[in-house]
């Protein structure tokens, strides 16, 4: 399965409020004798919940990179590929293209900042 940017960073913050979570329940029991195994549990959930929050930073990260400057080969293909298409296209239907792009992106920046 892959994800996107979007995705990866919604999982992201998902898993920080899990850790978050965590971390206040380590909190409450921590010097609870009856609560040892309780403890322990939750220790290697929190490690192994951190370790995958950092490789999906790193993924994000990386992503980022890739994105702001499209030195990826992949997406210099994509991009290539979708300007070879658009150059079939006459003018009107490039307009139409470029407006569908432009609603579609201030509708997810509104979705963003509301």
């Amino acid at each position: 399965m892959k994800f996107s940017f979007k995705d990866l960073k919604f999982i992201s913050e998902a898993l920080e409020g899990l850790l978050n979570k965590y971390d206040r329940r380590l909190q409450e029991i921590e010097d609870i004798e009856e609560c040892e195994d309780e403890v322990s549990d939750l220790d290697n959930d929190y490690l192994f919940v951190e370790s995958l929050k950092q490789e999906i930073e790193k993924i994000i990260s990386q992503n980022k990179s890739t994105n702001s400057n499209y030195s990826s080969p992949i997406v210099k293909q994509n991009l290539e590929s979708i300007i070879k298409s658009a150059s079939h296209l006459s003018i009107n239907e490039r307009l139409l293209l470029v407006e569908a792009i432009t609603q579609s992106i201030r509708k997810e920046s509104n979705l963003i900042a509301g």
